[in-house]
């Protein structure tokens, strides 16, 4: 299974944290998936590079990289990280360095907003630009598509979404009681809770 399938995009004018996505003629998204590794903590772009195509016009100064679930104009990054920042004008074009596609992933979990979730092979953090999950090797938008709403405007979940929600949820616990009489904790892989007497 991919680690990611979806869309690579260029962030133009300001830090991986807070970018936005380049504009201009010939600017598009480009499909990319990346593979994991035996080790399951490293994983690989299915490209060894990437190459936008032509500019007709300027797209700006690049200056990091940003996987996107969709090609939609309204989706938003994911995770972005620094690249060596460069001018896009026209008649050029940007092609990412292979190990800017090289990504070495920290843990399994949930990440919130401007977490690092882990580097690329040069070393530039990885940082979620909205909260995702890494889990059983597997990248996805946290809780994305996680409720549908009925007629009565209450949200559902399936089980499979309720599963990986609690899975977040224990991920984030402590392993031993702390003691405040309200906190829930985990006691041998069980859920609990603290109870003051």
């Amino acid at each position: 299974m991919a680690f990611f399938k979806g869309y690579l995009g260029l962030l133009v004018t300001g830090p991986a944290s807070v970018a936005m996505e380049a504009t201009g003629g010939g600017y598009a998204r480009q499909a990319i998936a990346f593979t994991p590794l035996g080790d399951g903590r490293r994983t690989l772009s299915v490209s060894q590079s990437c190459s936008f195509g032509y500019a007709t016009t300027s797209w700006g100064y690049v200056t990091a990289l940003a996987l996107y679930a969709d090609n939609t104009s309204t989706s938003e990054p994911l995770v972005a990280w620094a690249v060596s920042p460069r001018t896009v004008s026209v008649g050029q074009t940007y092609s990412v360095p292979a190990e800017y596609l090289s990504l070495l992933i920290q843990r399994e979990g949930f990440f919130s907003t401007n977490e690092q979730i882990g580097t690329t092979e040069s070393g530039t953090g990885l940082i979620a630009r909205q909260p995702v999950s890494v889990s059983a090797g597997v990248m996805t938008p946290a809780m994305a598509g996680s409720t549908s709403t009925s007629d009565s405007g209450s949200a559902t979940l399936t089980l499979s979404q309720l599963n990986q929600v609690l899975s977040q949820l224990m991920q984030g616990l402590p392993t031993s009681d702390p003691g405040d009489g309200t906190s829930l904790w985990l006691n041998a892989n069980l859920l609990s809770i603290s109870v003051k007497n």
